[in-house]
């Protein structure tokens, strides 16, 4: 298996970055969650996440609140408002999720917590390097030898998760179709029949984002 730092010394690959698209504000922090992929041989692929995130700035908004609130032993109604404002520091964020065509679902579950569904779609086509928004759910360029290097970018454990107490737990798995080789991978758990699916999980802040590099097959 390849680290992600030899992967990125190798020009010959083709670099592709999926993007989780719930998290592209930098806001939310996930908590459990599952991510499906699936990429089919001519390079269309489709995704799915569902699971929950934790807003960090609402939820240190509300940290705060509830110190302020025991150190002036503020009345019921005080310490409602406090909490109240805290948890509005997420509201442009959710709104903004609202409006995503790719968020098929998106509920405040208080705390400045949510439960969320995204899916979408997309296609690695052309030979051309392509450079896309943040926003787009997919980034990469294609090599002369054609190979493929996916990282699961939002894979991770997020930079907030230690200090908001989140124990991480994800579940990510890709599936690709008949013809697609299988060059590097950093998989906990590898196909055992035709089309299962490469899995990992996502737990340790220290371990690298799931990838694999691949070649699609000829026209």
């Amino acid at each position: 298996m390849s680290t992600p730092r030899a992967l990125s010394c190798r020009p010959a690959l083709l670099a592709v970055v999926l993007l989780l698209p719930l998290l592209l504000q930098g806001c939310w922090t996930l908590e459990r969650y599952v991510a499906r992929v699936r990429i089919e041989a001519d390079g269309s692929y489709k995704y799915f996440l569902e699971g929950s995130a934790t807003h960090a700035a609402t939820a240190y908004a509300l940290r705060r609140a509830e110190r302020e609130a025991r150190a002036s032993k503020a009345k019921p109604e005080d310490a409602l408002k406090l909490k109240q404002d805290a948890e509005a520091v997420m509201a442009k964020d959710f709104g903004l999720a609202r409006t995503d065509p790719r968020v098929k679902s998106i509920l405040s579950i208080g705390g400045g917590r949510i439960r969320f569904m995204v899916s979408g779609t997309g296609s690695i086509a052309g030979g051309e390097i392509i450079f896309q928004e943040r926003e787009a759910p997919l980034a990469y360029a294609q090599g002369p030898e054609g190979s493929l290097s996916i990282r699961l970018k939002d894979a991770v454990v997020g930079r907030n998760a230690g200090a908001l107490g989140i124990k991480v737990d994800g579940d990510v798995s890709i599936t690709l179709a008949e013809g697609i080789q299988v060059l590097e991978h950093n998989a906990l758990k590898t196909p055992t029949v035709p089309g299962g699916a490469y899995r990992w999980r996502v737990e340790d802040p220290s371990a690298p984002a799931p990838h694999l590099v691949i070649r699609l097959p000829k026209p």
